[in-house]
């Protein structure tokens, strides 16, 4: 990533609030559980919570949740995706292959490297995500237990919306990251 694209995303309040709550207890793991089981996008579960973070009400998600779902769904499919299956497939091979020495280190590097273009373009799908939004003017001041139930809420409509049917250790890792987030 560029210096300049490097600090539009290091300005982005999304962005701020995405990798700090990503950075709490837990959240890491259960986000990478939802997501490797039941598909979840992980910017559109930590979107829905950033919108309940800045006050912005449950009654409200409709109007920011049916573009953000079109965005991320396309930015998935046709950007983050590929990256993806390249990097899992180079895993594969790498650990499959007679590749030894140099070569190893050469393809494991180059591994990391779509690894990082694949971050970069979850950093620009959450600067796109905060375009849809910007600064709301529904936001409102909330308590962090008004907060944590409307993250909550934003998180049962995008489960809904998409399909999503979470079993019980889905829904445990969902309560994990609302308290590591919003607090008990």
């Amino acid at each position: 990533m560029n210096a300049s694209t490097r600090s539009a995303v290091q300005s982005n309040p999304l962005w701020d609030f995405a990798t700090w709550a990503y950075k709490e207890p837990g959240v890491e793991k259960a986000c990478l559980a939802l997501q490797g089981k039941h598909g979840i996008d992980v910017n559109i579960l930590l979107f829905c919570l950033w919108l309940a973070h800045i006050g912005v009400g449950s009654s409200n998600l409709s109007r920011y949740l049916a573009g953000s779902l079109k965005l991320s769904r396309d930015w998935q499919r046709n950007l983050v995706e590929p990256l993806r299956g390249v990097r899992d497939a180079m895993k594969d091979f790498i650990e499959s292959s007679d590749m030894v020495g140099p070569n190893r280190v050469a393809a494991s590097e180059l591994r990391e490297r779509v690894k990082a273009c694949e971050r970069d373009m979850e950093h620009l799908q959450m600067l796109a995500l905060y375009a849809l939004v910007q600064e709301p003017a529904d936001a409102r001041e909330r308590s962090p237990a008004e907060k944590k139930d409307d993250a909550n809420n934003n998180l049962t409509v995008y489960f809904s919306a998409t399909g999503v049917k979470l079993d019980p250790l889905a829904q445990a890792q969902v309560m994990r990251i609302l308290t590591a987030v919003f607090g008990a």
